[in-house]
């Protein structure tokens, strides 16, 4: 093998790792079908998120420490260290409704070529609830 041939594969696989390792957005953790927590349902009743946000909202000081230590796990890379932003929108010092948050997590978001996943089949109702509460606890940050 000559050197140009053998420098041109040493680009090309280096090229190609570096290519598959670059990720524009984080993928929502997959749900194992042995996993311990309780059942996701398909279809969420207005009264079980109702249901589930009353007792979240009840223990309002653990549910903002269940919250943070998922938000560090799978919201951090794109909404930074404690919400100050990154690639996604600063939550620090903004008053966003609970309702729209519970939402926007549950559903997702698409805006141009930004795209926020759909959380709901990752986290419970309860465990999205959770999030709810760390971030509206950013909205006093600045």
């Amino acid at each position: 093998m000559s050197k140009f041939n053998s420098v041109a594969l040493i680009c090309l696989t280096t090229f190609s790792l570096l290519a598959s390792q670059t990720s524009e957005a984080v993928a929502p953790p997959s749900v194992k079908s042995h996993d311990s927590r309780k059942s996701k349902s398909v279809v969420e009743t207005p009264e079980e998120v109702l249901k589930a946000k009353d007792m979240v909202f009840s223990n309002m000081s653990q549910s903002v420490i269940n919250g943070e230590k998922r938000f560090s796990q799978t919201c951090i890379y794109c909404h930074g260290y404690e919400g100050s932003g990154g690639k996604a929108k600063k939550l620090q010092g903004r008053k966003i409704p609970p309702e729209r948050l519970f939402k926007t997590i549950t559903k997702g978001r698409r805006k141009g070529a930004s795209v926020m996943p759909s959380w709901k089949k990752s986290f419970s109702i309860e465990e999205r609830w959770e999030l709810v509460t760390y971030i509206m606890s950013l909205s006093d940050r600045k």
